[in-house]
């Protein structure tokens, strides 16, 4: 009968633990998978630069995935040695573990979260990639779950790690470990239910101990992981003995066995438990008398015997007791007051012992460093060690006082360009400039406003004193003033121009927080209107902000999904009015939002990067339909595929390899493609924009200019661009039959690009008056709604490619 009762309960502890150990394990292997994928996909890795992985992580394991408190360390380590990572101190505090070029490629261990931190201990000769959580599974290019190891860090704890590649086009990058330490696993399997005396634990394939819900020690003196059965616990020794002897490890099917120790007959189950790769076992074990509810009668009656007996001498002893332990008890209680910041310690000690006049000296002498500590750290909190401010949250601090005014005016002031300046002047002129623009701003600013500098390139000027929107605009206009003029750095005259976002008004209950999330908002928008300097917080930009991220979300789901369609738009040879080509358009067809505009979705898409994957697609499906019509028959041999192309994906350091992947996948000679660039790109960097098209050219593809007249338009830098077409934009072709100077622009392109050996072709042709004097102009190309909107494939008119209209 006790046999199948603790059968039955063993069987529903096991399995109820496998559920739970599901869950905890999931968490962070998921969490691995999803930052290897980000890694990955937004390249934060280029070039032994950790700095973009170094701030992602941070963010991963101090805000993304905080609540995952079973999670002790998040890193990446690359194949080129490098390694970064952040791990969970006792109070759940991150510090930063660095190997790069900025700690001369030793491994260094810092004391908080950044480098600029004190290091408190450091490896030399370290090499990630021939750890146990880098080597096998760099060879397998595929996620896990490493073999349990000893870290190399000061503790040797040892850890269980989840693992995922990083991997950039079939090449390996690096390898990203989530780690468990195996003090927190043993916290999770300490059944919650107080009443259970059982014991659990678990082992690997090897018997070796992994968990205890006894937290009994894990490894020998030496620090090395030992077998159940040579455990400190007579019990899991016992129960570990068992297993061994009779091999129950090997059989991989649940086992229910009974065995007595020190005269107690305990209950056993053994059930494997397997996690991806993992092959781990969960034994469970109950002692006989917890399946009759208790202790046998004579030991009942025993212990009420002995604690009887124990009551008087216990009442005795307390009066004693509490008059010793009185400093112990006054120490605790002042402990909590220094939460609160009273550093005043008054202890009683009604009898002078030698121990506890010691433990009484050492605590106010504690407590006086604690104080000199935490004001000294609270200084570095709430000040900018660089130029003395207000840091943001001494800026937070002081304007949330409840003591602080009620109305007034926000201005944040963004340095233009600031990284340019840095990159030019170096970082100590640097850090003078910024010195200097703090001096200035504050000099010129009444005693009541309050000045932050919240980030690097970024500063917080604070005035109580609003009075309307217009008074807001003048307050920051003045602020913008002190840029005018020259900063002097070491003789240096420099030169820094600056945006305005603005936030005013009453604070009706909303923090400083959102006031400065307000403002940041529209000092974006004052950035991207290149027009005005300084602009107002207004409701619809946290709109647009909010609706750009959904639209965010929603683009990446729909590269993954391939929700993207080609459409063809035919362009004409003006000289026999045949197709000649056509130009491949983008067009998103989402379930969510239907048929969306190109141009709600390209900027994002631009800003982002993921035009680089979306490009890719396009590419692809252009190629590949061209490739199919021509061998049909419905396309002549000749024709030309037009494929837009953005400058971030040009400079994307494998578009060139993307290119010619995609031409060999689809077999369509190089000849057939035409890429497309618009004009006004082209000056962000134009040497090497002019270098990799000149690669495009020697493939034997064809580089066209799109929307030319637009943009920059200097002719001395057009003689030096290599290209082989210039797109008239649809601007002048629309205007040329109304403005002679529109169709003069028109008649000059044409006259021009005749000169540069380029063909060249009209945009947004409309009529068959504007089709005609383009033709009498020499422009041999055209294409517009007059021919035809772009279209499916298979809404593609394949009959005839004559276009007579």
């Amino acid at each position: 009968m006790q046999s199948k009762i603790s059968a039955k309960l063993l069987t529903s502890y096991s399995e109820n633990i496998k559920t739970n150990l599901d869950h905890f394990l999931e968490q962070p292997f998921d969490t691995t998978l999803a930052i290897a994928d980000n890694i990955q996909r937004n390249q934060l890795y280029q070039a032994s630069d950790l700095t973009k992985v170094e701030d992602y992580l941070h963010s991963a394991i101090s805000d993304i995935y905080y609540q995952q408190k079973q999670i002790s360390t998040i890193s990446f380590g690359s194949e080129n040695k490098d390694y970064v990572g952040f791990r969970k101190n006792e109070d759940q505090d991150v510090s930063l573990i660095l190997q790069d070029k900025r700690t001369n490629y030793e491994l260094e261990f810092y004391h908080g979260e950044s480098s600029d931190d004190i290091v408190d201990y450091s490896i030399s000769n370290y090499d990630p990639t021939i750890r146990p959580w880098y080597a096998p599974f760099a060879k397998e290019k595929a996620a896990g779950w490493a073999k349990i190891y000893s870290n190399a860090d000061e503790k040797n704890t040892f850890t269980i790690s989840s693992i995922s590649p990083v991997i950039n086009d079939d090449t390996l990058v690096g390898i990203v470990a989530t780690d468990i330490n195996l003090r927190h696993l043993s916290h999770f399997i300490e059944p919650e239910n107080h009443h259970f005396k059982g014991i659990t634990y678990i082992t690997d394939n090897q018997n070796k101990l992994i968990a205890s819900s006894l937290k009994a020690s894990l490894t020998d003196n030496d620090n090395n992981r030992i077998q159940a059965k040579e455990s400190h616990n007579a019990v899991i020794a016992a129960n570990g003995l068992y297993i061994a002897n009779r091999q129950l490890q090997n059989k991989h099917a649940p086992a229910t066995f009974e065995f007595d120790q020190n005269g107690i007959r305990y209950f056993s189950r053994i059930t494997a438990y397997s996690n991806n790769n993992l092959q781990w076992f969960i034994i469970v074990t109950l002692p006989e008398n917890v399946l009759l509810d208790g202790l046998p009668n004579q030991q009942r009656l025993g212990l009420v015997a002995a604690l009887t007996l124990a009551f008087f001498g216990l009442l005795m002893g307390l009066y004693l007791l509490r008059i010793i332990t009185q400093p112990i008890m006054d120490i605790a209680a002042i402990s909590q007051q220094l939460d609160h910041n009273n550093w005043d310690v008054t202890i009683r000690e009604d009898i002078k012992l030698h121990e506890t006049t010691q433990l009484i000296s050492a605590f106010k002498s504690m407590s006086s460093r604690l104080e000199s500590s935490f004001t000294t750290l609270r200084k570095q909190l709430l000040f900018d060690s660089l130029t003395g401010l207000l840091s943001r949250d001494g800026f937070v601090e002081k304007l949330n006082n409840p003591i602080s005014q009620q109305q007034g005016i926000l201005v944040l002031l963004g340095l233009r360009s600031f990284r340019h300046t840095n990159n030019s002047l170096g970082q100590n002129k640097s850090d003078q400039l910024l010195i200097t623009i703090a001096s200035r701003l504050q000099k010129n600013v009444a005693d009541n406003v309050t000045i932050s500098r919240i980030d690097k390139d970024t500063f917080a000027v604070f005035t109580p004193n609003f009075q309307d929107l217009e008074h807001s605009h003048a307050f920051a206009e003045n602020l913008l003033t002190d840029f005018n003029r020259p900063f002097t750095i070491n003789d240096t005259e420099v030169l820094v121009g600056a945006n305005a976002g603005i936030m005013s008004g009453k604070f009706h209950d909303i923090d400083m927080d959102e006031w400065l999330r307000n403002s940041s908002l529209a000092l974006t928008y004052a950035v991207k209107q290149e027009q005005i300097q300084r602009c107002h917080y207004q409701e619809y930009m946290i709109t647009a902000s909010q609706e750009q991220t959904r639209l965010t979300t929603d683009l990446q789901r729909a590269i993954t999904n391939n929700e993207f369609a080609v459409y063809y738009q035919p362009v004409i040879d003006l000289t026999n009015n045949t197709i000649a080509g056509a130009e491949a358009l983008v067009r998103w067809h989402s379930p969510i939002r239907g048929i969306v505009s190109p141009l709600d979705f390209i900027p994002v898409a631009e800003d982002t990067g993921m035009i680089v994957d979306i490009g890719k697609q396009i590419l692809l499906q252009a190629c590949s339909d061209t490739k199919s019509q021509i061998e049909r028959g419905q396309w002549p041999v000749n024709f030309a595929l037009h494929v837009n192309m953005s400058v971030r994906e040009l400079l994307h350091p494998d578009y060139i390899s993307t290119v010619k992947k995609v031409l060999a996948i689809t077999q369509l000679p190089a000849a057939n493609l035409t890429l497309e660039i618009t004009e006004s790109r082209l000056v962000s960097q134009p040497l090497l924009t002019n270098q990799l098209l000149g690669q495009l050219r020697s493939l034997g593809i064809q580089i066209a200019i799109d929307d030319f007249g637009t943009g920059y338009s200097s002719l001395a830098y057009l003689t030096q661009l290599q290209f082989d077409a210039l797109k008239i934009d649809r601007s002048f072709v629309s205007q040329m039959l109304n403005s002679e100077s529109h169709a003069a622009i028109v008649a000059a392109i044409t006259t021009m690009t005749s000169k540069f050996n380029a063909e060249i072709v009209a945009e947004g042709v409309e009529t068959a008056e504007q089709a005609q004097h383009l033709k009498q102009l020499g422009c041999r190309y055209a294409q517009g709604f007059y021919y035809s909107r772009p279209k499916p494939l298979a809404e593609w008119d394949t009959e005839n490619t004559s276009t007579d209209s």
